[in-house]
C-alpha cells in the first residue's frame, strides 16, 4: 500500500462511508467513534452510501484525511486513488495495510449453540442477512458449532434472509411458519432485529417464547431487554469497535502501522428469558473491589466502569469516567465533608445508563457502592460515619432511579418529536411550501441543531461539479447567510458548516445524506448537531425523513412538468383558436371567376358557425355581382359529413331563389366515396371533379 503524507493544514476530518445507518447497533458504533475522533483531535463526517457512491458524487472529498468503510468495500480502490489510509469496518478484508476491525462472530455463535444444546434443544436453526459478511460468517460458525456437537445444520436459512431488519424478518418467518409449522425448538438470529422480528411472528403464529421456540440474538441492543420476553443474546460493545476503527485510522494517518491485522470485539453471552433458562435473572458476577494501591477511592471507580462495560474492560480508558463524582462522594461522606447533591449524583450516572442501560448492571452498580461502604465502615472510628454514609447511600440510589427514568422520559420524548417532525413532513409534503424557502421547517420539530440542503449546481465550475446551498436551517445567522453560495464538491461542507454541527457533548455527530433516486441525483442533506442520547431516536427515521423530501423533490418535478405541459397544450390552443379565426376570415373568399360566375373556396373544417358565414358570403355575393352560377371548391375541406351536406344544400336552395345555380367543385374519389356510404344526395348540384373542369363546362355552356 503505497499513502503519500497527510497535508498537516488539511482539516482533521475522518470520513466514514456506510450503506447503513439507521439501526441501535450503529448508533452506538458512530457514538464510539465521535467520541475517540474528538479525543485525538479529529471530526468524523459520516456519508451515506458505498464507497463506490461516496467517489462518484465527490461530495467531502478534500475535506477527508482518512477513511472508514463500513459493511461493503465496493469501489473502495477508486476511492483510495489519492493515496488516503483506510480501516475497514464488518466488511471483507481489502488488502494488506488495510487493518480491519470485526465483531468476535465464531466463539460467539459457539456459546450461543452450546448455551441452547445445554437447555436440550437439537432442531436448532439459524437466520441471517445473505449479503452481510458478518452474518455470513456466523452462519458458517453455526454449521460448524452444530456438526461438533453431533447435530445437522440442515436449517441454517441464511440463504432465505435478504434484510436484517425486525418488520422484515417477522413477514419472512412467518411464511415459514405457515408453510411448515414448528419446524425448530430453537433460533438463532444474526442480529437482535432480527431476533425480535422472530419473537414477533412465533407469538403472532399461536406459538410461545420460549416454551414451543427458544429465541436467541446477537448485540444486546437497548430494547433488547424491554422486549417481550425479554432477549437471551451475545452482547458486544458496538461502542468500542467505533473507538477501535478511529484509534487505527488515526494511527494510520501519522504513519504507524496497524499492531494486527484484524481486531475483533469481545462478546459476552447475556441470558434472559427467551431461550428459557433458569438463570436468566441472575445479576451479573459482582466485582472484587480493588484499593488501586491505597486509593479505595480510584479503585472504586475504576470498579464501577469496568462493571458497566463489561467483561473485557480496555486497558486504555474508562467508559464511565464519572463514576468517580459516586466515588470521591463517599469519600467526602466518610471524612464528614459536603455530600454530593442528587442532581449532581444523577448527572454522573446518566453516562452509566447510556452507556449499559441494563437494569441487572445498573443495581448491581449501587451495591458496588454498598460494599465499599461496608469496608470503609468497618474500620471508622467516626460514629456519624455511618450515619452519613446511609445518608449518601439514599442519594446514590435516588440518583440512578432519576437516571434511568429520566433516560426513559427522553426516549418517549425523542419518539414525540419523531411524531411532530413526521407530521410537519407530511404537512409540507401535502402542500407547495416543501419547495419554499421553509423547506427545513419540520427540523424544529427535532434535536438537529444544524441542517442544510445542497443542491447540483446546473453548470460545473473552473474544478468540475459544484453544489449551491439552497437552505439552511440553524439559529447561527453566520451560519443561515451560507445559503445561496457555491461550494466546489470536493470541499462542501464549508468548515462553518462543519463548525455549526458540533454539539456541546463529546459525542456529536454530522450526517451527510444523498437526495436522490436511481433516476434523478438533486443533491445531499447535512444533518449536525445529533448527541449521544438522542442519536438513535434522530438516525432511525432518517430514511424515512429523506424518503419524504425526495418525494417533495419528486413532485415539484412532476408538477413543474405537468404546468410545462399545460402552459404549452395552453399556447397550442391559442395558436389553434388564431388559427380558425384567420381560417373564418380567409376561408371564404368571393372570387368574380368570370362574367356572372363566382368562386368560393373553403378551407377547414365546416360546422354550425362556417355554414351560416358560407350562406351569407354566398347570398352576398351573387346579389353584389348579380352572378348566375356559384363553384363552392372543397379542395380544402377535409371531411363532408352529413352536418356538411346539409348546410351545402341549404346554401344551395337560398342560392337558386336569388336566381343563381351552385355548383361543388374538388370532389376527388375518396370524398365522393364517403358522400355515397353516408347516403347524400345533392339534388340540383352540379358537381365537378376540379376547377378546371367546372370552367371549360361554364365555357361551353355560355358559348
Amino acid at each position: 500500500m503505497s499513502m503519500r503524507p497527510v497535508d498537516q493544514r488539511t482539516r482533521n476530518v475522518i470520513g466514514l462511508a456506510s450503506v447503513f445507518f439507521d439501526n441501535s447497533f450503529n448508533a452506538m458504533v458512530f457514538a464510539g467513534m465521535h467520541r475517540a475522533a474528538r479525543e485525538r483531535g479529529y471530526e468524523l463526517l459520516m456519508i451515506y452510501g458505498a464507497p463506490a457512491a461516496v467517489r462518484a458524487r465527490g461530495l467531502g472529498l478534500d475535506r477527508v484525511v482518512g477513511w472508514i468503510s463500513m459493511y461493503t468495500i465496493d469501489g473502495l480502490e477508486e476511492l483510495l486513488s489519492d493515496g488516503k489510509p483506510a480501516v475497514i469496518f464488518c466488511a471483507p478484508p481489502f488488502g494488506p495495510g488495510y487493518p480491519m476491525v470485526r465483531a468476535e462472530n465464531h466463539d460467539s455463535i459457539h456459546r450461543l449453540v452450546d448455551h441452547l444444546v445445554g437447555l436440550g434443544h437439537r432442531r436448532i436453526a439459524y437466520i441471517g442477512k445473505s449479503t452481510s459478511d458478518d452474518f455470513v460468517e456466523r452462519g458458517k460458525a453455526f454449521d460448524e458449532a452444530m456438526r461438533a456437537r453431533g447435530l445437522s445444520a440442515e436449517l441454517n436459512l441464511l440463504s432465505e434472509f435478504h434484510e436484517c431488519t425486525m418488520f422484515y424478518t417477522e413477514r419472512r418467518l412467518r411464511e415459514f411458519l405457515e408453510r411448515d409449522g414448528k419446524f425448530c425448538t430453537a433460533l438463532v438470529a444474526g442480529n437482535d432485529e432480527m431476533a425480535m422480528g422472530a419473537i414477533h411472528a412465533i407469538q403472532a403464529h399461536g406459538y410461545r417464547v420460549p416454551e414451543d421456540i427458544a429465541v436467541v440474538g446477537f448485540d444486546d441492543v437497548s430494547v433488547a431487554q424491554h422486549c417481550d420476553p425479554p432477549l437471551t443474546t451475545m452482547r458486544q460493545d458496538p461502542a468500542l469497535l467505533g473507538r477501535i476503527a478511529v484509534e487505527r485510522i488515526v494511527d494510520l494517518i501519522h504513519g504507524i502501522p496497524p499492531p494486527e491485522p484484524v481486531t475483533r470485539g469481545s462478546a459476552e453471552l447475556v441470558v434472559r428469558r427467551s431461550c428459557g433458562s433458569a438463570a436468566w435473572d441472575a445479576a451479573p458476577p459482582a466485582l472484587e473491589l480493588d484499593d488501586a494501591g491505597g486509593d479505595w477511592q480510584r479503585g472504586l471507580s475504576r470498579q464501577l466502569s469496568r462493571l458497566v462495560e463489561g467483561p473485557a474492560p480496555s486497558p486504555r480508558f474508562l467508559v464511565w469516567p464519572e463514576a468517580e463524582v459516586i466515588a470521591r462522594g463517599l469519600g467526602a461522606a466518610l471524612a464528614g465533608g459536603e455530600l454530593p447533591d442528587v442532581g449532581t449524583l444523577e448527572r454522573a450516572f446518566a453516562p452509566a445508563v447510556a452507556h449499559s442501560g441494563r437494569i441487572e448492571v445498573l443495581l448491581a452498580a449501587v451495591t458496588l457502592v454498598e460494599e465499599a461502604v461496608a469496608r470503609q465502615l468497618a474500620g471508622a472510628p467516626d460514629p456519624g460515619a455511618a450515619r452519613r454514609a446511609q445518608a449518601f447511600l439514599g442519594r446514590v440510589r435516588l440518583a440512578q432511579q432519576r437516571a434511568v427514568v429520566a433516560s426513559e422520559r427522553s426516549s418517549v420524548q425523542s419518539l414525540e418529536r419523531l411524531i411532530r417532525a413526521n407530521m410537519e413532513m407530511s404537512r409540507l409534503l401535502a402542500s407547495k411550501q416543501a419547495r419554499a424557502d421553509e423547506r427545513l421547517a419540520w427540523l424544529r420539530q427535532t434535536s438537529v441543531r444544524v441542517g442544510c440542503l445542497a443542491l447540483w449546481a446546473d453548470d460545473p465550475g473552473p474544478g468540475g461539479r459544484e453544489v449551491v446551498i439552497d437552505s439552511v436551517h440553524t439559529s447561527d445567522p453566520g451560519v443561515a447567510a451560507l445559503a445561496g453560495r457555491r461550494f466546489p464538491a470536493g470541499q462542501f461542507p464549508p468548515p462553518e458548516l462543519l463548525d455549526a454541527a458540533k454539539p456541546d457533548e463529546a459525542g456529536g455527530h454530522c450526517v451527510m445524506i444523498p437526495i436522490a433516486t436511481a433516476r434523478r441525483d438533486w443533491g445531499t442533506l447535512v444533518l449536525g448537531g445529533l448527541h449521544t442520547e438522542s442519536f438513535a431516536d434522530n438516525l432511525q427515521p432518517l430514511a424515512m425523513w429523506v424518503s419524504l423530501l425526495v418525494a417533495t423533490f419528486e413532485r415539484h418535478e412532476m408538477e413543474t412538468a405537468l404546468q410545462e405541459e399545460r402552459d404549452m397544450l395552453a399556447a397550442a390552443f391559442e395558436r389553434e383558436r388564431a388559427l380558425a379565426s384567420t381560417v373564418r376570415e380567409l376561408g371564404c373568399p368571393v372570387i368574380p371567376l368570370l362574367p356572372g360566375v363566382l368562386l368560393i373556396s373553403l378551407i377547414g373544417a365546416i360546422d354550425a358557425a362556417r355554414a351560416q358565414q358560407i350562406l351569407e358570403a354566398v347570398l352576398a355575393g351573387v346579389a353584389r355581382e348579380r352572378a348566375r352560377w356559384v363553384l363552392l371548391d372543397l379542395t380544402g375541406v377535409p371531411l363532408v359529413d352529413e352536418a356538411t351536406a346539409a348546410a351545402l344544400v341549404q346554401t344551395a336552395q337560398a342560392t337558386r331563389l336569388l336566381g343563381a345555380r351552385v355548383s361543388l367543385v374538388g370532389v376527388g374519389p375518396t370524398m365522393a366515396q364517403r358522400m355515397v356510404s353516408l347516403g347524400i344526395e345533392l339534388r340540383d348540384i352540379a358537381i365537378f371533379q376540379s376547377l378546371a373542369a367546372a370552367i371549360r363546362q361554364l365555357t361551353r355552356a355560355g358559348g
